[in-house]
């Protein structure tokens, strides 16, 4: 594969994961995690355009080597930008600002150093490759110096995070942590093997590297320099994208088991939630269907038969469960049905509420999945014979 369609078509990939990134940021409220992953991939999604060897050749026309440093500071702004990612999501808030400021600040600094060696006088024209100018061009070596040192320091720490957070996950998530870890050694090895090259041109004097006499690299395996220019970082952008889509992709398919699971759990609430809007028919139930819906109505609807509970249907409940042998939690979804239902029973009636204020049932909580689960068992526990004999009136014992 050429280096231009090599280029090209890691940044086709990045404006496809720029979209996607871009359908969360129509929100009004967004977390600064999504616009720094924007960020980050819009930069890589222009260094790889702007790197491909066709662009450099055109832009050569006009303005030496503009695209180079174009693509070199949209390298370190998504550096910046990844960093700035992970520390939104391994820091709180008030670190992570902290964080990103003195990185934003050391980013501006290298970005304004290298406008500035570039814009210098050059002893030769920038067409290319700048491996054969370090001896004869001091510039130069500053230039390619603050930007390997930010970048490289930029990704060993963030290979440094990838792997403290992949400590504390599991699945998919950790496998697309240690890929990107991968991803940010490979970008190491290149920064470190870009100032090696630095110091030996200039100290050998050497006046050729990758690309040859051109100073184009027309294939990212040319040879060993070209590699290590364009072959390395392509290499590694490749694997952080596999990285990012793991990730993303784990999120996504966590979403989308967990909407499936409170579907299916608001279906099995459906006798429950059933059993008390018809019984209470003028109270104000929520519309909707989500989980969360069908928790809240009945939830009201139990905190409205609280006066109405006795002690006898719960104690005959307990005596019928113990004599059927239930335990634990089906034990307690059984007595939990069975009073309710003779709640209802007493509500119907029209018996006289005691004065006492609705207390708070036992089993609730503040985590929906786990109130869910709860109430799903006492839903379930409605079809129980022992349950279906306090429809009518209260046993004195208990039946199977």
């Amino acid at each position: 594969m050429s280096a231009s369609a090599m280029s090209y078509g890691l940044s086709a990939a990045a404006l496809v994961m720029v979209v996607l990134r871009l359908r969360r940021l129509r929100t009004t409220d967004n977390p600064p995690a999504v616009r720094f992953s924007v960020l980050l991939v819009g930069a890589m999604a222009l260094t790889f355009g702007v790197f491909a060897p066709t662009s450099q050749a055109w832009v050569n026309q006009y303005v030496g080597d503009l695209f180079k440093l174009i693509g070199n500071s949209s390298t370190l702004v998504g550096m910046f930008a990844a960093s700035a990612l992970v520390s939104c999501i391994l820091h709180s808030p008030q670190q992570a600002r902290r964080r990103i400021l003195i990185r934003a600040a050391l980013l501006a600094t290298a970005i304004a150093v290298m406008v500035t060696m570039f814009a210098l006088p050059h002893p030769v024209p920038l067409t290319g490759s700048f491996d054969g100018l370090y001896a004869i061009d001091p510039s130069l070596i500053v230039y390619t110096l603050v930007y390997a040192t930010f970048f490289g320091a930029t990704v060993a720490e963030m290979a440094w995070q990838f792997q403290r957070f992949a400590r504390i996950t599991g699945g998919t998530m950790r496998m697309g942590l240690h890929v990107l870890t991968l991803a940010a050694l490979v970008a190491v090895a290149h920064n470190v093997a870009t100032i090696i090259i630095v110091f030996r041109n200039a100290a050998t004097g050497a006046r050729q590297g990758a690309g040859g006499e051109t100073g184009v690299c027309l294939s990212a395996v040319s040879d060993l320099s070209c590699f290590i220019a364009i072959g390395s970082p392509a290499v590694a952008a490749a694997i952080a994208i596999t990285g990012f889509l793991l990730t993303y992709l784990t999120g996504r398919v966590e979403h989308l088991r967990l909407r499936a699971r409170h579907r299916r759990t608001s279906l099995q609430l459906t006798p429950l939630w059933e059993l008390l809007t018809e019984a209470i028919p003028h109270t104000a139930w929520t519309t909707g269907t989500s989980l969360s819906d069908r928790v809240i109505d009945i939830r009201d609807g139990l905190l409205l038969l609280a006066p109405y509970r006795r002690d006898e249907p719960a104690q005959a409940a307990a005596a019928a469960a113990e004599a059927a042998g239930l335990t634990g939690s089906h034990r307690a979804a059984v007595i939990e049905a069975a009073e309710i239902v003779a709640a209802l029973r007493e509500q119907g009636n029209d018996d006289q509420p005691p004065p006492q204020p609705p207390p708070t049932p036992d089993h609730a909580t503040d985590a929906l999945d786990t109130e869910a689960d709860w109430l799903a068992q006492v839903a379930d526990a409605l079809s129980s014979p022992i349950v279906e004999s306090f429809r009518t009136t209260t046993p004195a014992g208990g039946t199977r």
